[in-house]
């Protein structure tokens, strides 16, 4: 990643080659879109916090015919990804603007919400903005709905920083292998010092897994969970009480 900060380059390369940089993607989705608190016909509102290019968003309008989604993003690259990747959901889809780090963008959604989802956007908060983040989204959850999300945790060893860098390097160089035919975009993915637990950057803040989980405890969510972990990377679940 370009060297302090996300800039506009890497929205672009990440838009192109995200599939391959995230270990286990697709357990990802199936992890998510399995914890949302909804039946399948069901009509409900999902927020996407962070769409990127759009594939978790078009994850839950495919598996979910009777929801909507607000996808939000900060990046001009990625909402034209996810524009035109979404565009066949037509009105069951609204893409917005959005500065992750200014909390009021949360007091204009229009609830009630079923369901907030992320994938790879909140490790840019501090762990204050984090604790902020979780109590603002809280409340604007419908009785019962959820906050699911992917992210890469801070490695709270040597031991394990050094592990996970190697782990993550391993997953691409096999995802690259395996999605595109070589290892070009394991060689991109390396070019750019994209794994975090090599190289730091200032704009990623990751906060540890007990840390997150006992946050999201702290603001009043139910059944906190990690359901899924690999290479660094991590599904947290966590519900609005029922009624």
């Amino acid at each position: 990643m370009t060297e302090g900060g996300w800039v506009e380059t890497d929205s672009e390369l990440f838009a192109s080659l995200g599939e391959v940089f995230t270990p286990g993607r697709e357990e990802i989705e199936r992890t998510l879109l399995d914890h949302i608190p909804a039946e399948r016909d069901e009509p409900f509102l999902a927020v996407e916090v962070g769409c990127g290019q759009g594939w978790l968003s078009e994850a839950v309008l495919r598996r979910f015919p009777g929801a909507r989604v607000l996808a939000l993003d900060g990046s001009p690259a990625m909402l034209r990804a996810a524009g035109g990747l979404l565009a066949p959901y037509g009105e069951r889809v609204e893409l917005r603007p959005f500065r992750l780090e200014d909390p009021t963008w949360i007091s204009v959604i229009e609830g009630p919400v079923r369901c907030f989802l992320s994938s790879l956007v909140i490790h840019h908060l501090d762990g204050a903005g984090k604790r902020e983040l979780f109590r603002g989204l809280r409340e604007k959850l419908e009785a019962g709905g959820a906050l699911l999300y992917a992210d890469v945790i801070e490695a709270r060893s040597e031991i394990g920083r050094r592990h996970m860098a190697r782990a993550w390097d391993e997953e691409v160089r096999q995802r690259s292998l395996r999605l595109m035919g070589d290892e070009s975009a394991y060689r991109a993915f390396a070019a750019r010092d994209w794994n975090m637990y090599e190289h730091p950057d200032p704009a990623d803040k990751p906060s540890g897994t007990a840390e997150q989980l006992r946050w999201l405890e702290e603001a009043g969510y139910v059944g906190a969970d990690v359901p899924w972990a690999r290479a660094g990377h991590v599904v947290f679940c966590a519900y609005e009480p029922a009624g």
